[in-house]
């Protein structure tokens, strides 16, 4: 999403009993399950030094805090950790990606910087840490793909970067930097990375992986190919907004946002795609995406690949898919979580409605499918009521930002 001047008053975080760090998850919901809530971040520091140094430079203000993606990791041993990221909308955020811990402080569980404090810098001086995250990828190789946007706000200061990261060590594998062939500094936010590992483990080495990068603000998607170590850069007119979907109504609230790609999904032979300004859903084979040949000279070939699949009834953010093919996304108006096949038409018929608490779904801004212990998918959701974050509506003593989760067996 375009970064906005967010000012928050207030985000309180609730965690359900027994989802904290190290906490074993036993049971299945096939209901839409609240894990986490919150009114005003809560910031964990390694010293009570580093938390006064933050707060005395301005780089801790918890009310400018809003979480944009959740990502779950189950460990070998069963329990759970819960990862999220804070964008830096503006300053005052004192690192960009935590992990939701088991310690409540006075507004709930504690945030910790991940994967240390030292990685998060004070908003752009060091290129060689992280700057501002929206989203990241766990991949089946047990490796986190962070995509780092180098920008605080409007302004780039680093740029945009790859890192690869091991969640066996918790200790950076690969980083790669963007070509400036492929980003325009300022003008470019790279904001959704979408994995395909080829060889996945155990059998492979999970270096043919390539990662699919939306560039929400100049319209555009990056392919990096991991192997070669090298990248560049598609485009075509349905990565643009639509202008009559720039005026977003949710919970009978309007804001403007003229977001361009947005959401990325695969089912290792297609990537599906929108802009979050529209109601309509395109797809594009990997197999015209994977060939660096076919963009060399011209960013906006081969727009015969690119194919209308259909419409919704309105626009949704985020989307995710599971391993049968179903994606998931949550429509703004009226708030539905649906779920559709890639094997049929995408046509209102062949969507599925699943039941959920709509007031729990406003603004769903990330979105991830991963097995539990049990073998089962789960889809795991964060929302955030960015319609009042846009219109600075936010009443704080309601609660605001959730993780929801929600077992897909029956889907299935």
């Amino acid at each position: 999403m375009v970064p906005l001047q967010i000012l928050i008053v207030a985000f309180v975080l609730t965690l359900a009993p027994g989802y904290g760090a190290g906490a074993a998850v036993t049971r299945s919901v096939n209901t839409v399950e609240t894990v986490a809530e919150w009114l005003q971040l809560e910031y964990g520091f390694p010293t009570t030094q580093d938390q006064e140094s933050a707060q005395a430079a301005g780089n801790l203000v918890p009310e400018n805090g809003t979480p944009i993606d959740v990502q779950p990791q189950y460990l070998a041993n069963g329990t759970l950790r819960l990862f999220t990221t804070i964008p830096r909308f503006v300053t005052g955020v004192p690192y960009t990606l935590a992990t939701v811990s088991s310690t409540n402080g006075t507004n709930g569980p504690v945030l910790q910087p991940y994967p240390s404090y030292d990685w998060h810098n004070d908003n752009g001086d060091d290129c060689d840490k992280i700057t501002s995250v929206y989203r990241v990828s766990i991949t089946e190789c047990n490796q986190m793909w962070i995509v780092d946007t180098g920008s605080v706000g409007t302004t780039t200061y680093c740029p945009p970067q790859l890192l690869q990261f091991d969640l066996d060590t918790d200790t950076l594998l690969h980083r790669y930097r963007f070509l400036n062939t492929t980003y325009t500094p300022s003008a470019s936010l790279f904001i959704t990375p979408n994995v395909l590992v080829k060889d996945p483990a155990p059998e492979g080495t999970c270096n043919n992986t390539m990662v699919y990068v939306a560039d929400v603000t100049f319209h555009g998607l990056v392919v990096y190919d991991h192997q070669n170590q090298t990248s560049w850069r598609v485009e075509n007119r349905f990565m643009y907004p639509a202008p009559d979907h720039g005026k977003h109504i949710i919970a009978n609230e309007t804001f403007y946002l003229m977001d361009g790609l947005f959401a990325l999904t695969n089912d290792k032979t297609n990537l599906y795609f929108h802009p979050m300004a529209t109601a309509s859903e395109y797809a594009v084979p990997l197999s015209a995406l994977n060939n660096q040949d076919n963009w060399a000279n011209n960013p906006e070939a081969l727009p015969e690949q690119f194919t209308l699949l259909g419409s919704r009834s309105s626009e949704c953010a985020a989307s995710a898919i599971d391993s049968l093919n179903n994606v998931y996304c949550v429509t703004f108006n009226p708030i539905q979580l649906i779920s559709w096949n890639t094997n049929t038409t995408y046509t209102p018929e062949n969507f599925v409605v699943l039941p959920a608490e709509a007031d729990e779904l406003e603004f769903v801004s990330g979105m991830k499918v991963v097995k539990n212990p049990d073998g089962q998918e789960e889809l795991w959701l964060i929302s955030n009521r960015f319609q009042k974050i846009a219109e600075g509506t936010l009443d704080f003593s309601e609660v605001n930002f959730r993780i929801l989760r929600r077992n897909l067996a029956d889907v299935q």
